[in-house]
């Protein structure tokens, strides 16, 4: 008598195999972006940091303020989440509803897992001197040295550890992660407001960059990693709507003899 009761793995075609294969491919398809994003912009952070100075302007400036301040996860994403979700309440929309947790959590993921990347590696922001750095009684060493000092600065590019530092707290940005994390995961949902909250996310991106937070290579990293947490997110939330079990038609009652 063959047992019916075969698991999953048993069979080639299907079960725990594929879905590993998935994750495992879909991990690759994500260290790949990340990795490309990176070697892409890092030789050119020293030339757009220099662009930007020629034509920065004080509307540039006061712009790129109000971009960062509102981009943060607080209140920016923050903000996002409770007005789409009490959007979604007022209007009974389940999807509004899910949106917003979408957005909530994909934000929280990116900006922890990036604060925590952050604070470890120790990568100088374009403000960062090595004078300024011995004014506050820290002599900058590099631990990981990237071999490059930008023309107009006196410390060397590179990771100098978990340094504890503001200003050295450049890779990746924060900003960019969780402002396009948070804009992501609402576009497979309400595709209406995920859109333009994308190109926000990418002014916030810029923003950093014209206040000399951070580097090109720094948001572009960032935001990579804050939108691969949108997908993913915003993504499993879509699939609870779209699989969503219809209940059965109600049997018609039955006549009585």
């Amino acid at each position: 008598m063959s047992d019916s009761r075969s698991s999953a793995t048993d069979q080639p075609d299907g079960g725990v195999e594929p879905e590993k294969k998935r994750w495992l491919h879909r991990l690759a398809l994500s260290i790949g972006l990340l990795a490309a994003g990176l070697f892409l912009t890092f030789p050119l952070d020293f030339r757009t940091y220099h662009t930007l100075e020629r034509i920065d302007r004080p509307v540039f400036q006061h712009l790129a303020q109000q971009l960062s301040l509102w981009g943060d996860y607080f209140p920016g994403s923050i903000l996002v989440s409770v007005l789409l979700f009490a959007g979604g309440w007022v209007a009974r929309s389940r999807r509004a509803r899910l949106a917003a947790l979408a957005s909530l959590l994909a934000a929280t993921a990116s900006g922890l897992t990036v604060d925590a990347g952050r604070f470890s590696l120790g990568r100088p922001r374009p403000y960062a001197t090595a004078a300024e750095a011995l004014t506050i009684g820290y002599r900058p060493v590099p631990r990981v040295s990237f071999g490059r000092i930008r023309p107009d600065n006196d410390l060397l590019d590179g990771f100098y550890g978990p340094v504890g530092i503001h200003m050295f707290q450049g890779f990746p940005s924060g900003h960019a992660a969780s402002s396009m994390a948070s804009a992501i995961a609402i576009v497979p949902l309400v595709p209406e407001l995920g859109l333009p909250l994308s190109l926000l996310s990418a002014g916030v991106c810029w923003s950093r960059m014209e206040l000399r937070q951070h580097y090109l290579s720094d948001v572009t990293v960032g935001a990579t990693w804050g939108a691969l947490w949108g997908i993913y997110l915003g993504g499993l939330f879509s699939r609870r709507i779209t699989h969503r079990p219809r209940p059965a038609p109600a049997s018609p009652p039955k006549r009585e003899i």
